[in-house]
């Protein structure tokens, strides 16, 4: 047995069907990423020069930068600048600590803190020798907490500071990756 179509859903099938029609054809223009073209393909990352005086962080944030632009995937990385077609410069400028929050109870003793890390980064192409930006500066920011543990009266802010190492340098290279990258 055949159930009739009433006249509202005989005039609403054509509709859906234009809707979907519609939509199908504003996505067909779509394209992941951006459309600008970068002035090289391979790029050397330098290895990060500290005149923050960060202990330990050259090999942190060298790492991080080189596995920011791999898993952006716009470029090459290579290893030697002779192989690039340019070539990033990464100079840690400053870092720095700003107290957020402390003990209610004791306010000399600080327990949240604000790390910021200054970069300024260089982009030459090697081909031409021209500098396509400089000294360009790029912040990252961490929050640490450093409160004491029931055994330990003092604060433990240098071991926090030592554990968000690596999520600072993480942001900082992601900021460093865009600023290349990104048309300007």
């Amino acid at each position: 047995m055949r159930i009739p179509l009433t006249v509202a859903m005989r005039s609403l099938l054509p509709l859906c069907t234009l809707l979907l029609l519609g939509l199908a054809s504003g996505c067909s223009h779509y394209q992941l990423g951006t459309e600008g073209k970068l002035a090289f393909h391979t790029l050397y990352i330098a290895p990060v020069e500290n005149k923050a005086k960060l202990p330990q962080a050259v090999a942190v944030i060298t790492n991080q930068l080189r596995e920011a632009f791999i898993h952006d995937g716009r470029v090459t990385v290579v290893d030697s600048p002779s192989e690039a077609d340019a070539t990033l410069t990464v100079s840690l400028a400053t870092y720095g600590r700003g107290i957020t929050t402390s003990r209610p109870d004791d306010t000399g003793l600080a327990r949240k803190f604000n790390l910021d890390l200054v970069a300024h980064c260089t982009l030459r192409d090697n081909r031409t020798g021209a500098v396509l930006f400089e000294n360009r500066s790029v912040t990252a920011q961490q929050q640490i907490f450093a409160t004491a543990t029931p055994h330990d009266a003092d604060s433990v802010q240098q071991q926090a500071e030592y554990q968000a190492l690596p999520l600072l340098a993480t942001s900082l290279a992601q900021k460093v990756a865009h600023t290349t990258l990104d048309v300007w």
